[in-house]
């Protein structure tokens, strides 16, 4: 084997463990999203059962949890930016470069949404609910 054939070999087979390790980081990522839904679906549910001013303290609990939640949210995507850079540098050195190419092909695409964009929403939602709480129980005193 040559010498060119067994480093692109071992360039191959680390673009194939990054790639992994991307896959790992959007598994992770999605628990803490189910995670962070559920304990705020269950906080809103304290809340509506309580309705009176002590759900004040859930409610900031909750505005809380939504800030934490966004961190994360900050932190997988810069995780996951950094992982494809190097997928994307790895790629320059392959016959082929399938990250490269689907890349762009979605940032051509008007239709395109980056999926943190989307998913950003969900703590904001959740803090405009918890919001809407605070003034209606404020307006009920």
């Amino acid at each position: 084997m040559s010498k060119r054939k067994r480093n692109e070999d071992l360039i191959l087979a680390q673009w194939q463990t990054y790639v992994e390790m991307a896959n790992s980081v959007s598994q992770r990522r999605d628990a803490m999203n189910n995670v962070f839904i559920t304990l705020n679906l269950a906080l809103l549910t304290a809340v509506s059962l309580a309705w009176d001013i002590k759900s004040v303290f859930i409610i900031i609990a909750g505005i809380i949890t939504c800030i934490i939640w966004g961190f994360f949210i900050r932190h997988f995507r810069l995780l996951k930016t950094s992982k494809f850079k190097v997928i994307a540098q790895l790629e320059t050195k392959l016959p082929e470069a399938p990250f490269i190419d689907e890349w762009e092909d979605l940032k051509s695409s008007k239709k395109y949404v980056d999926g943190t964009d989307l998913e950003q929403l969900l703590p904001i939602t959740f803090s405009v609910m918890y919001i809407v709480a605070i003034i209606i129980i404020s307006r009920g005193r």
